[in-house]
């Protein structure tokens, strides 16, 4: 069987990347792969993130005010079918409010009360009519609206394991089409998948939404990943 050099392994552009050399290598004949891959799922989740707030004269009337808003909140997300282990809305922050005018001191001239509600959506196509509800009871901050998936660990693995076969392939590949075998695996190198990125949705889901929840769409959330091999050769 005809043996390959190890400079002429390295002189392979797949094979001569940066990356490569943050792994051991044996001092023999080797070789390299990179494995990628990437799954893109379509969100089946969103976190919406409000904060409701009241400024009253006294401390605690604007504390009960902030609390009569929240309770209405929790009323109208139930009719949505939303449940309360999916709201989460315990912290309470009060302060003063002062009025500032261009010459002169403060002045005093109430206290703000503030509760932030974290809701967890598992329907998505109710995303709009849980901001109605939100406005229609005195909710006027919407903070941040986030979407992700349930099965999360799920498709990272399927990411990461398509990567893996990805690598060994590829390896199997380079070795026979230069007459050589594979032989153990010298070193692996993971650092753990990037975040996750967003992708555009296709035209026709587009489309096929209406008009006021396709204002809403989110697009498609990619799990990518990538792991780096090393190979003896025979």
């Amino acid at each position: 069987m005809r043996t390959l050099s190890l400079p002429a392994l390295f002189a392979l552009p797949l094979l001569f990347t940066p990356a490569a050399f943050a792994l051991a290598v044996p001092d023999a004949p080797h070789l390299t792969t990179r494995g990628e891959a990437s799954i893109s799922v379509a969100p089946d989740m969103a976190t919406i993130s409000l904060s409701v707030t009241a400024v009253k004269k006294d401390s605690r009337e604007a504390k009960d005010e902030v609390d009569t808003k929240v309770a209405a909140l929790f009323s109208g997300l139930s009719v949505l079918g939303i449940k309360k282990t999916d709201i989460d809305s315990g912290n309470l922050v009060t302060r003063p409010d002062y009025h500032y005018p261009k010459n002169g001191q403060r002045e005093l001239t109430g206290y703000v009360a503030e509760r932030s509600v974290t809701i967890r959506l598992y329907q998505l196509d109710s995303l709009s009519q849980v901001i109605d509800t939100a406005l229609e009871q005195g909710v006027q901050n919407v903070q941040h609206i986030s979407y992700g998936v349930r099965e999360a660990d799920s498709y990272r693995q399927k990411a990461r394991q398509a990567a893996v076969t990805q690598a060994r392939a590829l390896a199997e590949e380079l070795a026979t089409g230069f007459e050589l075998a594979l032989g153990e695996v010298y070193a692996i190198e993971y650092a753990g998948q990037p975040p996750v990125h967003p992708r555009p949705l296709g035209a026709a889901r587009m489309m096929a939404a209406d008009a006021a929840q396709e204002s809403y769409q989110q697009n498609e959330i990619e799990f990518t990943d990538q792991v780096q091999v090393v190979y003896t050769l025979k």
